[in-house]
Protein backbone atom coordinates (compact mmCIF):
# COMPACT_ATOMS: atom_id res chain seq x y z
CA UNK A 1 0.00 0.00 0.00
CA UNK A 2 1.31 3.45 -0.96
CA UNK A 3 2.26 5.92 1.77
CA UNK A 4 1.94 9.69 1.58
CA UNK A 5 4.15 12.57 2.68
CA UNK A 6 2.54 15.09 5.05
CA UNK A 7 3.89 18.54 5.86
CA UNK A 8 3.68 17.94 9.61
CA UNK A 9 6.26 15.15 9.21
CA UNK A 10 8.84 17.43 7.60
CA UNK A 11 12.25 17.93 9.20
CA UNK A 12 14.02 21.06 7.96
CA UNK A 13 17.82 21.38 7.98
CA UNK A 14 20.04 24.28 6.97
CA UNK A 15 23.59 23.63 5.78
CA UNK A 16 25.88 26.65 6.02
CA UNK A 17 29.60 26.99 6.53
CA UNK A 18 30.04 23.23 6.71
CA UNK A 19 27.58 22.93 9.62
CA UNK A 20 24.13 21.36 9.62
CA UNK A 21 21.42 22.76 11.91
CA UNK A 22 17.90 21.46 12.34
CA UNK A 23 15.30 24.25 12.29
CA UNK A 24 12.17 24.19 14.41
CA UNK A 25 9.65 24.90 11.70
CA UNK A 26 6.33 24.56 13.48
CA UNK A 27 3.96 26.32 11.10
CA UNK A 28 4.28 27.64 7.57
CA UNK A 29 6.59 25.86 5.18
CA UNK A 30 6.34 25.98 1.40
CA UNK A 31 8.73 25.73 -1.55
CA UNK A 32 8.53 25.33 -5.33
CA UNK A 33 10.26 25.98 -8.63
CA UNK A 34 8.86 26.57 -12.09
CA UNK A 35 10.28 26.36 -15.61
CA UNK A 36 10.06 28.99 -18.35
CA UNK A 37 7.87 27.89 -21.25
CA UNK A 38 8.70 29.92 -24.37
CA UNK A 39 6.24 29.35 -27.18
CA UNK A 40 6.69 29.74 -30.92
CA UNK A 41 4.38 29.56 -33.90
CA UNK A 42 4.19 26.35 -35.99
CA UNK A 43 2.05 27.87 -38.69
CA UNK A 44 3.75 28.20 -42.07
CA UNK A 45 2.75 29.10 -45.58
CA UNK A 46 2.37 25.41 -46.43
CA UNK A 47 0.86 24.31 -43.11
CA UNK A 48 -1.85 26.87 -42.39
CA UNK A 49 -3.76 24.36 -40.22
CA UNK A 50 -1.17 24.47 -37.40
CA UNK A 51 -2.85 27.04 -35.18
CA UNK A 52 -1.43 25.87 -31.84
CA UNK A 53 1.94 27.19 -30.71
CA UNK A 54 4.69 24.79 -29.65
CA UNK A 55 6.71 24.94 -26.43
CA UNK A 56 10.42 25.30 -25.83
CA UNK A 57 11.52 24.68 -22.24
CA UNK A 58 15.20 25.34 -21.60
CA UNK A 59 15.58 27.16 -18.29
CA UNK A 60 14.27 27.27 -14.74
CA UNK A 61 13.06 30.27 -12.79
CA UNK A 62 14.56 30.82 -9.33
CA UNK A 63 13.03 28.50 -6.75
CA UNK A 64 11.10 30.06 -3.87
CA UNK A 65 10.61 29.07 -0.24
CA UNK A 66 8.92 30.33 2.91
CA UNK A 67 9.43 29.28 6.54
CA UNK A 68 8.11 30.44 9.91
CA UNK A 69 10.48 29.73 12.79
CA UNK A 70 9.92 30.28 16.52
CA UNK A 71 12.49 32.25 18.49
CA UNK A 72 13.98 29.84 21.02
CA UNK A 73 15.84 30.65 24.20
CA UNK A 74 18.64 28.31 23.10
CA UNK A 75 19.50 30.73 20.25
CA UNK A 76 18.89 28.12 17.53
CA UNK A 77 17.38 30.90 15.45
CA UNK A 78 20.77 32.64 15.30
CA UNK A 79 21.88 31.02 12.06
CA UNK A 80 18.78 32.17 10.14
CA UNK A 81 18.74 35.59 11.80
CA UNK A 82 22.38 36.23 10.86
CA UNK A 83 21.85 35.11 7.25
CA UNK A 84 18.96 37.56 6.97
CA UNK A 85 20.75 40.52 8.56
CA UNK A 86 24.45 40.23 7.75
CA UNK A 87 26.18 40.66 4.41
CA UNK A 88 29.67 39.91 3.14
CA UNK A 89 31.22 42.40 0.69
CA UNK A 90 27.80 43.88 -0.11
CA UNK A 91 26.25 40.54 -0.96
CA UNK A 92 24.18 38.05 0.97
CA UNK A 93 25.50 34.73 2.21
CA UNK A 94 24.00 31.62 0.64
CA UNK A 95 23.13 28.23 2.12
CA UNK A 96 21.39 24.93 1.31
CA UNK A 97 18.05 23.77 2.71
CA UNK A 98 17.00 20.16 3.12
CA UNK A 99 13.39 19.14 3.78
CA UNK A 100 13.40 15.53 4.97
CA UNK A 101 10.26 13.38 4.91
CA UNK A 102 9.83 9.66 5.64
CA UNK A 103 9.93 8.80 1.93
CA UNK A 104 11.72 11.68 0.21
CA UNK A 105 14.27 14.43 0.67
CA UNK A 106 13.98 17.82 -1.05
CA UNK A 107 17.07 19.98 -1.52
CA UNK A 108 17.15 23.71 -2.25
CA UNK A 109 20.60 24.79 -3.45
CA UNK A 110 22.21 28.23 -3.11
CA UNK A 111 19.41 29.75 -1.03
CA UNK A 112 19.24 33.45 -0.23
CA UNK A 113 16.79 35.21 2.12
CA UNK A 114 14.88 38.02 0.41
CA UNK A 115 12.42 38.98 3.14
CA UNK A 116 12.23 38.65 6.92
CA UNK A 117 9.19 39.59 9.01
CA UNK A 118 9.40 39.72 12.80
CA UNK A 119 6.08 38.48 14.16
CA UNK A 120 5.50 40.47 17.36
CA UNK A 121 2.24 40.20 19.29
CA UNK A 122 2.02 40.55 23.05
CA UNK A 123 1.64 37.28 25.00
CA UNK A 124 2.18 35.29 21.80
CA UNK A 125 5.32 33.39 20.86
CA UNK A 126 8.04 35.39 19.15
CA UNK A 127 8.56 34.19 15.57
CA UNK A 128 10.49 35.03 12.43
CA UNK A 129 8.91 34.47 9.03
CA UNK A 130 11.35 34.36 6.10
CA UNK A 131 10.95 34.21 2.35
CA UNK A 132 13.70 33.50 -0.08
CA UNK A 133 14.86 32.21 -3.41
CA UNK A 134 17.20 29.43 -4.49
CA UNK A 135 19.04 28.30 -7.57
CA UNK A 136 17.72 24.75 -7.85
CA UNK A 137 15.16 22.42 -6.28
CA UNK A 138 15.73 18.68 -6.51
CA UNK A 139 14.02 15.72 -4.91
CA UNK A 140 15.28 12.22 -4.26
CA UNK A 141 14.23 9.17 -2.36
CA UNK A 142 15.36 9.32 1.24
CA UNK A 143 17.69 6.40 0.51
CA UNK A 144 19.36 8.32 -2.35
CA UNK A 145 19.84 11.81 -0.87
CA UNK A 146 21.15 12.11 2.67
CA UNK A 147 21.37 15.29 4.72
CA UNK A 148 25.10 15.95 5.33
CA UNK A 149 26.29 15.69 8.95
CA UNK A 150 22.72 15.15 10.08
CA UNK A 151 21.99 15.42 13.78
CA UNK A 152 18.33 14.82 14.48
CA UNK A 153 18.60 15.51 18.20
CA UNK A 154 17.20 18.93 19.11
CA UNK A 155 17.19 18.61 22.91
CA UNK A 156 14.89 20.75 25.02
CA UNK A 157 13.27 23.70 23.27
CA UNK A 158 11.61 26.63 25.00
CA UNK A 159 9.82 29.22 22.89
CA UNK A 160 9.98 32.87 23.89
CA UNK A 161 6.61 34.38 24.76
CA UNK A 162 6.44 38.13 24.26
CA UNK A 163 5.94 39.61 27.70
CA UNK A 164 7.98 42.79 27.29
CA UNK A 165 7.48 45.39 24.52
CA UNK A 166 8.84 48.93 24.57
CA UNK A 167 9.26 51.49 21.81
CA UNK A 168 10.23 55.10 21.28
CA UNK A 169 10.12 57.43 18.29
CA UNK A 170 12.32 60.53 18.14
CA UNK A 171 13.02 60.20 21.86
CA UNK A 172 9.34 59.96 22.84
CA UNK A 173 8.28 56.72 24.54
CA UNK A 174 5.09 55.23 23.10
CA UNK A 175 4.99 52.02 25.14
CA UNK A 176 1.73 52.92 26.96
CA UNK A 177 -1.18 51.76 24.87
CA UNK A 178 1.13 50.10 22.32
CA UNK A 179 -0.93 47.39 20.59
CA UNK A 180 0.91 46.53 17.37
CA UNK A 181 4.54 46.28 16.29
CA UNK A 182 5.88 45.22 12.91
CA UNK A 183 9.45 45.01 11.60
CA UNK A 184 10.33 43.85 8.09
CA UNK A 185 13.66 43.59 6.28
CA UNK A 186 13.62 43.27 2.49
CA UNK A 187 16.67 42.21 0.50
CA UNK A 188 16.10 43.12 -3.14
CA UNK A 189 18.13 40.73 -5.29
CA UNK A 190 18.42 40.30 -9.05
CA UNK A 191 19.48 36.99 -10.58
CA UNK A 192 22.03 37.26 -13.38
CA UNK A 193 20.73 36.14 -16.80
CA UNK A 194 22.01 32.64 -17.41
CA UNK A 195 20.74 31.49 -20.83
CA UNK A 196 23.37 30.88 -23.53
CA UNK A 197 23.05 29.36 -26.99
CA UNK A 198 25.55 26.60 -26.26
CA UNK A 199 23.90 25.60 -22.99
CA UNK A 200 20.44 25.64 -24.56
CA UNK A 201 21.52 23.13 -27.22
CA UNK A 202 22.22 20.41 -24.65
CA UNK A 203 18.97 20.77 -22.69
CA UNK A 204 16.83 17.65 -22.99
CA UNK A 205 15.09 17.41 -19.61
CA UNK A 206 14.87 19.00 -16.16
CA UNK A 207 18.24 17.56 -15.14
CA UNK A 208 20.07 19.33 -18.00
CA UNK A 209 18.01 22.55 -17.89
CA UNK A 210 19.71 25.87 -17.20
CA UNK A 211 19.34 27.00 -13.58
CA UNK A 212 20.15 30.47 -12.17
CA UNK A 213 23.39 30.57 -10.21
CA UNK A 214 24.50 34.16 -9.44
CA UNK A 215 22.71 37.22 -8.10
CA UNK A 216 23.39 40.77 -7.00
CA UNK A 217 22.01 42.62 -3.99
CA UNK A 218 20.37 45.77 -5.38
CA UNK A 219 19.09 47.41 -2.19
CA UNK A 220 17.80 46.76 1.34
CA UNK A 221 14.69 48.18 3.00
CA UNK A 222 14.17 48.06 6.76
CA UNK A 223 10.76 49.37 7.74
CA UNK A 224 7.78 48.76 9.99
CA UNK A 225 4.97 50.32 11.98
CA UNK A 226 3.87 51.00 15.55
CA UNK A 227 0.26 51.26 16.68
CA UNK A 228 -0.74 53.07 19.89
CA UNK A 229 -4.15 53.72 21.46
CA UNK A 230 -5.00 57.35 22.22
CA UNK A 231 -5.99 57.63 25.88
CA UNK A 232 -7.00 60.43 28.25
CA UNK A 233 -3.36 60.92 29.26
CA UNK A 234 -2.23 61.28 25.64
CA UNK A 235 -0.38 64.59 25.16
CA UNK A 236 1.36 64.17 21.78
CA UNK A 237 0.29 65.44 18.39
CA UNK A 238 -0.99 63.09 15.71
CA UNK A 239 -0.76 63.65 11.95
CA UNK A 240 2.94 64.49 12.14
CA UNK A 241 6.14 63.39 10.46
CA UNK A 242 9.86 63.47 11.13
CA UNK A 243 13.21 62.79 9.48
CA UNK A 244 16.62 61.81 10.87
CA UNK A 245 15.02 60.50 14.07
CA UNK A 246 15.78 57.51 16.30
CA UNK A 247 13.55 54.42 16.38
CA UNK A 248 14.05 51.99 19.28
CA UNK A 249 12.02 48.80 19.72
CA UNK A 250 12.45 45.93 22.19
CA UNK A 251 10.22 42.85 22.15
CA UNK A 252 10.74 39.52 23.85
CA UNK A 253 10.61 37.42 26.98
CA UNK A 254 12.24 40.19 29.03
CA UNK A 255 14.11 43.47 28.71
CA UNK A 256 17.29 41.57 27.84
CA UNK A 257 15.99 38.63 25.80
CA UNK A 258 14.36 38.93 22.40
CA UNK A 259 14.63 41.33 19.46
CA UNK A 260 16.04 44.84 19.67
CA UNK A 261 15.99 47.49 16.97
CA UNK A 262 18.11 50.59 17.59
CA UNK A 263 18.25 52.96 14.61
CA UNK A 264 19.34 56.60 14.44
CA UNK A 265 18.57 57.85 10.94
CA UNK A 266 14.90 57.11 10.26
CA UNK A 267 11.87 58.77 8.71
CA UNK A 268 8.35 58.38 10.09
CA UNK A 269 4.85 59.54 9.30
CA UNK A 270 2.13 59.55 11.92
CA UNK A 271 -1.54 59.15 11.06
CA UNK A 272 -4.81 58.91 12.91
CA UNK A 273 -6.57 55.54 12.85
CA UNK A 274 -10.28 55.65 13.61
CA UNK A 275 -11.76 52.34 14.75
CA UNK A 276 -13.89 51.49 17.79
CA UNK A 277 -11.01 52.91 19.82
CA UNK A 278 -9.03 55.85 18.42
CA UNK A 279 -5.36 55.17 17.80
CA UNK A 280 -2.34 56.48 15.95
CA UNK A 281 0.04 54.61 13.68
CA UNK A 282 3.71 55.38 13.09
CA UNK A 283 4.96 54.09 9.72
CA UNK A 284 8.74 54.24 9.66
CA UNK A 285 11.75 53.24 7.54
CA UNK A 286 15.51 53.34 7.97
CA UNK A 287 17.48 55.81 5.83
CA UNK A 288 20.92 54.84 7.08
CA UNK A 289 23.28 52.43 5.31
CA UNK A 290 25.20 50.66 8.10
CA UNK A 291 27.96 48.30 7.05
CA UNK A 292 26.88 45.92 9.82
CA UNK A 293 23.12 45.78 10.16
CA UNK A 294 23.58 43.18 12.89
CA UNK A 295 24.76 45.97 15.20
CA UNK A 296 21.43 47.76 14.75
CA UNK A 297 19.06 44.80 14.74
CA UNK A 298 19.89 42.22 17.42
CA UNK A 299 18.46 38.97 18.72
CA UNK A 300 19.03 37.69 22.30
CA UNK A 301 21.98 39.99 22.78
CA UNK A 302 20.45 43.17 24.15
Amino acid sequence: MATYNFKKQAEVYIVYGGNTTRLDVTEAISFSQTFTDKTYSQRTLHEQHKLHEASSIKQANPASFQLTIPALTQNTLDVIFNLLVDTTSNTLNTFDLYIKLPNDVYKLERCVITNGTFMIEKLQNLKLSIQGQASKLTSKKATDLAVPNINASRGTRTEQRIRHITASVAGTAISDGLFSVSIELQNDIQWTPYETVNDALVVTNAATAMYPSNFTLEKRILSGSLGQYITSSFDSDVQTWGTNVAIIIKAGESATQGFQLNLLNCTFTNRLNIQDAFSQVYDWKMNDNPTDLGSKLKFNNI
